[in-house]
């Protein structure tokens, strides 16, 4: 067993004050978003769920759009996490951006989009993508892989030379947030916390202990 208690960050790169942050948080989070290299998987984000079941649930899905409404990720609406979500939409994410020491955590209400948007997205999505959309029953057991590969050939050779329409069973959820944490790593463990919290339609800024 690797021994690993006494691997240590030194969180030295930044601080955040009261001052600096924007009035409203998806102002603050499209600031920090925008400082992010945009290469590799720089929109990936832990989704976690919960329904009784299954018990809470996490796995890492790819941010595709925010607005001052929310952040919007797309799936299999069959999928464990979009059942999760239709039994209950409480859900969170969370943000973890090691080579900034920063981590940006959301708690809100997921709810589907509009099927245009969803329509929209789905066209512009790579062929091989929507494909793939068809192809796989996400979450549900499969035989083999080449059982998975011969359910995309058939996929593939059904929209052959044609305009590969979205399944009903795919879309996108917009996750509006009720309260949204800016975390900036500190030195000797002092981190710098701001959790922004919707009260009477408003969003109010306090600081929190590390």
């Amino acid at each position: 067993m690797k021994k690993i208690d006494n691997i240590r960050t030194n969180y030295n790169l930044d601080k955040l004050y009261v001052d600096d942050l924007k009035s409203h948080p998806m102002k603050q989070f499209d600031l920090w978003f925008d400082q992010i290299p945009k290469k590799g998987d720089f929109n990936a984000v832990a989704l976690s769920t919960y329904s009784k079941p299954e018990g809470v649930r996490s796995r890492i899905v790819l941010l595709k759009n925010f607005t001052k409404n929310g952040f919007i990720f797309y799936t299999n609406y069959n999928s464990l996490k979009a059942r999760q979500i239709l039994y209950n939409n409480h859900v969170s994410l969370c943000f973890f951006w090691p080579d900034f020491q920063r981590q940006v955590r959301v708690y809100g209400l997921a709810e589907k989009i509009s099927t245009r948007q969803s329509n929209l997205y789905f066209k512009q999505r790579p062929r091989k993508s929507q494909i793939a959309a068809w192809a796989s029953s996400q979450s549900e057991q499969v035989v083999s892989r080449e059982q998975l590969m011969y359910n995309y050939s058939v996929i593939e050779k059904k929209f052959l030379n044609k305009k590969i329409p979205r399944p009903e069973f795919w879309g996108g959820f917009n996750i509006k947030p009720f309260s949204i944490e800016f975390w900036q790593g500190g030195v000797n463990r002092m981190h710098d916390r701001f959790l922004y919290e919707k009260k009477n339609n408003k969003w109010m800024i306090t600081r929190l202990n590390p």
